[in-house]
């Protein structure tokens, strides 16, 4: 039984994107009457929509990667500061090493701000 869903849902997939990925493909040329192409992705220096992305996720990575860095403080000072029961000391555990995890993917967003405006305006 679960298989014929999981079956119908990948047809049912398979169709869609089918039928509406390929008129999309269609805007991908350049367009003969504007004269709209890829030159405004690239990375030369007078892009001004790679540096202000790039600019973008610096600042979004940066201040995301601050939080998560107080996250993991105050948490931290709970858990050595705090007379916390042991039934829930897990869910603290747990908690701060979430905030690890967020804190380093924000800081590598930052770190590879240059990557990441490459990779969305190229």
């Amino acid at each position: 039984m679960h298989r014929r869903k999981a079956l119908g849902t990948l047809l049912l997939c398979a169709v869609l994107f089918s039928v509406f990925l390929g008129p999309v493909t269609a805007f991908a040329a350049p367009n003969p009457v504007t004269g709209l192409d890829r030159s405004i992705y690239e990375t030369t220096d007078d892009n001004v929509f790679y540096f202000t992305g790039e600019k973008v996720v610096r600042w979004v990575g940066g201040f995301g990667g601050l939080g998560f860095t107080l996250a993991v403080l105050i948490i931290s000072l709970f858990i050595i500061f705090g007379s916390i029961s042991s039934a829930k000391i897990g869910r603290w555990w747990g908690a701060l090493l979430s905030c690890v995890a967020g804190a380093f993917i924000f800081y590598s967003a930052y770190f590879f701000a240059p990557a990441i405006a490459s990779i969305a305006f190229n």
